[in-house]
């Protein structure tokens, strides 16, 4: 079902391309709008993670070690619960990941256009704010059906939740900025711009099954 619903919202950029003459940067915008969905996402995910954190990585404020081991003594059979031990760490996640979304944003919407000799003044606003609500119910409906009714949150952690993201985003946004660099040097036909989304929905799912299957 989630997998389904990640798969349609992926059709929407080739939509776009194919029916409403989207060029790539239309398509870039929409999925830095989609970056945005899942880092704001996760941050339920890292309040409500139940799991215990035994790994090495350690955090500090002002100098003052923070303890992320996670909640203590949780009733494995519990619904989601917010956990204030995570607190912290869904902080942290706020500001790291905003201040990488922000940069990747602005490489987006006006490094490449001016790479590329385009402007940013011509995207199709409302149809990427339609195509952003779309992957807001996509990747809303993975928290729900997987996070949430599948029980994902019991044994995940704070810590774990706050790298997650990084993932599944960096690398397949990287795959797609090197690939949208290549169709704008290449005059931005459509059907190179139709190929970068083919290739992006299959990272997509690949990531998504991949995540889903070290929950499990």
């Amino acid at each position: 079902m989630a997998l389904g619903a990640l798969l349609a919202a992926n059709l929407v950029p080739l939509v776009g391309v194919l029916a409403l003459g989207w060029n790539v940067f239309d398509v870039l915008a929409v999925y830095w709008v989609e970056s945005g969905v899942v880092g704001l996402l996760n941050v339920p995910k890292i309040l409500l993670a139940s799991g215990p954190y035994d790994g090495s990585a350690t955090f500090t404020l002002n100098g003052r070690p923070m303890d992320v081991s996670g909640p203590k003594a949780v009733d494995p059979d519990a619904g989601p619960t917010v956990h204030p031990e995570n607190a912290f760490p869904a902080l942290f996640f706020c500001a790291h990941y905003g201040i990488f979304w922000v940069v990747h944003g602005v490489f987006v919407l006006f490094g490449l256009p001016a790479f590329a000799g385009a402007s940013v003044g011509g995207l199709d606003v409302s149809g990427i704010a339609l195509a952003g609500l779309t992957m807001l119910v996509s990747h809303g409906g993975s928290f729900l059906w997987n996070y949430l009714g599948r029980g994902e949150f019991r044994d995940a952690s704070a810590v774990e939740r706050m790298t997650e993201p990084y993932r599944r985003v960096f690398v397949l946004h990287l795959t797609v900025v090197i690939g949208a660099t290549l169709v704008a040097s290449l005059g931005g036909a459509a059907v190179l711009v139709v190929l970068m989304v083919t290739l992006k929905t299959g990272f997509d799912a690949v990531a998504h099954l991949r995540e889903h299957r070290r929950a499990q």
